[in-house]
């Protein structure tokens, strides 16, 4: 069998790396003052985070039917005869449940993997799963690897406001009220599928050293551990931060920095801090 892996773009593979590994990428949608673009062709994060400094109305929707469709005919054209489909948190967008639909419309056998996270936690699964593909994995084997590295992945991250958040609708009331508090910048995780508040400090000094005491716990114990640092119009930030890390933990490795995708940078907001880690078998 010959298993293609499609991610959608909330995973926020590098175009060269989904391209290089043969993962296609079904893009969301950004939507900036009544106009739908397509993430990664029409808009980035760069001016994602400029129409949200300049005050225009910007919101996202998940992948079009037609999107989904276009990415698993070409896979089949190019010699797929199953397909995993990796999708963002089933609890943060209804991504997945337009991969289902369009897994029910394919005419080769696909499986939706929910990931249960965002970012580059999910990307690592996009990678793992693309590796046992090519390995010659089945349909299953396929999707079980891409479940294990998702499951086992830890994203966190820090934000300015969580006001994005909370007009977006990916916060519950308990964590929004945290952002009413002056001062106060919250410590963030995506923690069973959803964003969990895990901290609460007074400075972005704080908010980062709480970033990094989280990813040495995270990196506790894992066999083939990798990091990814993402930032939202903070990329001095982020390569602070992921210099940082390999400071911290000299046997680790390069630590990645990557843009985080248009449609998360929409609901983070400017400013946000994140870091991925995960355990990625060493050939993928």
């Amino acid at each position: 069998m010959t298993v293609a892996v499609i991610a959608d773009s909330a995973a926020s593979l590098p175009p060269g790396l989904a391209e290089s590994r043969s993962i296609g990428v079904v893009p969301l949608q950004v939507i900036v003052d009544g106009e739908a673009l397509a993430e990664g062709i029409g808009i980035g994060p760069d001016e994602v985070v400029a129409h949200l400094r300049g005050g225009a109305a910007v919101s996202t929707s998940q992948p079009t039917p037609a999107a989904f469709d276009e990415a698993i005919a070409a896979a089949v054209a190019g010699g797929a005869d199953g397909i995993v489909l990796v999708a963002m948190s089933r609890a943060l967008s209804g991504t997945c449940e337009a991969a289902e639909a369009a897994a029910g419309r394919a005419p080769v056998p696909c499986e939706v993997v929910d990931t249960g996270t965002v970012a580059m936690a999910a990307g690592y699964a996009a990678l793992a799963a693309a590796h046992v593909a090519r390995t010659g994995g089945t349909l299953a084997d396929v999707a079980d690897a891409a479940r294990t590295v998702a499951v086992g992945s830890h994203c966190v991250f820090t934000v300015e406001s969580l006001d994005h958040l909370r007009r977006g609708g990916r916060i519950g009331p308990a964590v929004a009220a945290v952002g009413r508090v002056l001062g106060i910048r919250p410590v963030l995780e995506v923690r069973d599928g959803e964003v969990a508040l895990v901290g609460r400090v007074r400075s972005a000094a704080r908010a980062r050293a709480a970033l990094h005491a989280a990813v040495d716990d995270a990196l506790a114990g894992r066999t083939h551990p990798v990091v990814t640092v993402h930032g939202v119009g903070a990329e001095e930030a982020a390569v602070e931060a992921a210099r940082e890390i390999e400071a911290r933990h000299p046997w680790l490795g390069p630590v990645a920095v990557a843009e985080v995708s248009a449609v998360l940078a929409v609901h983070a907001g400017p400013g946000t801090l994140a870091a991925v880690v995960a355990d990625l078998p060493m050939e993928a």
